[in-house]
């Protein structure tokens, strides 16, 4: 049963309502992708890491965005890795260095993942393309803080 708590709403000053919205829309985002998570062969941390993957990265640096031990991310690069999504490859400004690397099939996948969020996104918080847009940009203000501040989050540097 969905309940409006509008009528109280004014109780709350603007920056205790922004908490409240983003509390509230990131727990029924994670619980609506982990559904899709848990559908198909790949986990939470591999559909994680599938997101992060919009241009190559070192295991340390995704780790680090995903907040992740390096082990884990190993272990999720891995299953990544058996299913032909992703393949390592030279870093090309340190050649010790691998980084991880969308295969075609992958990049195909991560379209489809990313497809499938943002219906989420939309059916979730009832925005207009042009209201999410307008979020976006006040996220990526919030975000951009928050790392300043020494937070670390998965979008750090992504463009999608």
């Amino acid at each position: 049963m969905t309940t409006d708590h509008s009528d109280i709403w004014e109780l709350y000053t603007p920056e205790v309502q922004a908490m409240m919205g983003v509390f509230a829309l990131h727990w029924q985002l994670e619980q609506r992708l982990n559904d899709v998570c848990l559908e198909g062969q790949l986990g939470r941390s591999e559909h994680q890491l599938l997101l992060i993957l919009a241009r190559p990265r070192r295991m340390g640096e995704l780790a680090r965005l995903t907040r992740k031990t390096p082990s884990a991310m190993t272990a999720a690069a891995a299953v990544l890795e058996q299913l032909g999504l992703i393949h390592r490859v030279r870093d090309p400004g340190d050649g010790r260095a691998w980084l991880l690397e969308l295969t075609n099939e992958g990049r195909k996948r991560r379209e489809q993942l990313v497809d499938a969020a943002s219906g989420i996104f939309y059916e979730t918080s009832g925005l207009t393309r042009d209201e999410a847009e307008i979020l976006a940009r006040l996220a990526q203000k919030i975000h951009n803080k928050a790392v300043q501040s020494g937070a670390v989050g998965p979008c750090e540097g992504d463009q999608t």
